[in-house]
């Protein structure tokens, strides 16, 4: 699909060629200078949230740290728009002095959705109407206008009895999970919680009561969490693959640990479906209500009884990683800006999902990690591991790895990363019950004290049972 390429860096070219550009925080931003280079952009300013700037050419790119890296996703994004809305003096002389007719084009985060930056228009900001989608308190409503298959919730506000009273009504044998949301930014499951006893709802109550408005309450559904992309272009809405999000349990406790995602699952074929049914038919719905463009994903858990959704997220996601790495010829971040700017791309929605669901088929990749608080190093360390039955080792220097772990410094003290080699993995098995092992691993011989984990458990019988000593080979 050679002609996919060519119009898409067409358009894009039209879009950025010649042009000053503003990347203000956000992730892979030396990816996207690269990209906006190739693309003709004639010089690019990154504000950035990373106190470290990477190597790069200083006539492409300035690299200016805004020093106000928080860690948390919540707190740098609110740190973030802050600065977008009313830039400091020192800001304000770094764009005058990069962009003195202030004719820029700005990018910044998923999140972001200040319309613009000193005079400057933000490509992607998000409008508000597509905000309000995030909700998970108001978004059953969304489910019941598709006919979608749900499992049964209550919204409460902050009324403690009331929400026991919810949680005993609902819970089907393996406990209730409560949702929270409101004004503050929700992601990595840090207004998950799951709740068995009394105890456990009282605690999820003080963390919750502190920072939301609403709770929603649903059975605890066991099976693998699982999300799809959506891509809303005008005609229509491409529809990707599904991903697994890694998201372990936390042994005897409420929490559940968001540790990334990974496209190395395959749900059995009848979730598979469902799931890009009903993305298509939210995109479709999205882009009929409120005019929405760009990627949103669609998340839930793959169960015995099929797909049932917990949410959307009117952004790009961060498993999109997953499909930029099977097609890093293909700039879908900025793709993503063009969609939402309202900007031309020159292919049909049918055109850009055969490209990019063929590729991610066949090219399995993950960004799998957690934060550490335990540790503070002052370099990156990594080790080449096996998994052996249902545990994790050290590979022996002979030994052809499974995957690596890596320790490497972060603001919020130490980040735990690991590689899969996806040769080595059995095809179509989820990672989650993998990625315990090497916590665990890491735990015991580097201290990170992340606690007991547990997986996630797949819906089918023989993937229940199905050792992982039956990985790849582990000699050279």
């Amino acid at each position: 699909m050679d002609h996919v390429f060519h119009a898409l860096q067409a358009r894009l070219r039209t879009l950025f060629g010649d042009r000053l550009v503003v990347l203000a925080g956000g992730t892979r931003l030396s990816s996207r200078v690269g990209e906006l280079h190739q693309l003709g952009a004639r010089r690019t300013l990154v504000l950035s949230t990373d106190d470290h700037a990477p190597l790069h050419d200083s006539e492409v790119a300035r690299w200016v740290p805004l020093g106000i890296a928080g860690g948390f996703v919540a707190v740098e994004q609110n740190r973030l728009t802050k600065l977008l809305t009313s830039p400091n003096r020192a800001v304000c002389d770094v764009l005058a002095d990069f962009d003195p007719a202030g004719e820029a084009l700005v990018i910044s985060t998923p999140y972001v959705h200040t319309p613009s930056f000193a005079g400057r228009p933000v490509l992607n900001a998000r409008r508000p109407a597509w905000v309000e989608l995030e909700n998970k308190t108001t978004i059953d409503a969304l489910w019941d206008e598709l006919s979608a298959p749900r499992a049964p919730a209550e919204v409460l506000g902050l009324d403690f009895e009331a929400l026991w009273a919810a949680t005993l009504r609902l819970d089907r044998g393996a406990g209730a999970v409560w949702s929270g949301d409101g004004p503050a930014i929700n992601g990595g499951a840090n207004f998950v919680r799951r709740v068995r006893d009394r105890q456990e709802a009282r605690e999820a109550f003080d963390v919750l009561a502190a920072k939301c408005e609403f709770v929603r309450v649903m059975p605890f559904l066991e099976g693998i969490p699982v999300s799809v992309h959506g891509i809303v272009f005008p005609d229509g809405t491409a529809v990707l693959r599904p991903v697994e999000m890694v998201v372990p349990r936390r042994a005897g406790q409420a929490r559940f640990l968001y540790a990334g995602c990974a496209s190395h699952y395959d749900p059995p074929a009848r979730i598979r479906e469902q799931m890009r049914n009903l993305a298509r038919r939210v995109g479709e719905r999205l882009r009929e209500t409120v005019d929405y463009r760009g990627t949103f994903t669609l998340d839930g858990i793959a169960t015995a009884d099929g797909f049932l959704p917990t949410e959307i997220n009117t952004r790009y996601g961060g498993a999109m990683v997953c499909f930029e790495d099977a097609l890093p010829q293909l700039p879908l971040a900025l793709v993503q800006v063009a969609l939402v700017a309202g900007h031309d791309l020159g292919v049909s929605s049918i055109e850009f999902e055969e490209l990019l669901v063929s590729a991610a088929d066949t090219y399995r990749h993950g960004s799998v990690g957690a934060n550490v608080r335990a540790l503070h190093p002052t370099e990156v360390v990594e080790r080449p591991i096996v998994f052996t039955e249902w545990s994790c080792r050290w590979a022996h220097p002979e030994e052809v790895p499974h995957g690596v772990l890596r320790l490497r410094p972060s603001p919020l003290g130490a980040r735990l990363e690991l590689d899969f080699v996806a040769e080595q993995l059995p095809p179509g098995r989820p990672v989650v019950a993998l990625t315990v092992a090497a916590f665990a691993l890491a735990d015991q011989d580097w201290g990170t004290s992340l606690g007991p984990l547990e997986p996630a458990v797949p819906v089918d019988d023989d993937e229940l049972v199905a050792p992982v000593v039956e990985l790849g080979a582990v000699t050279a």
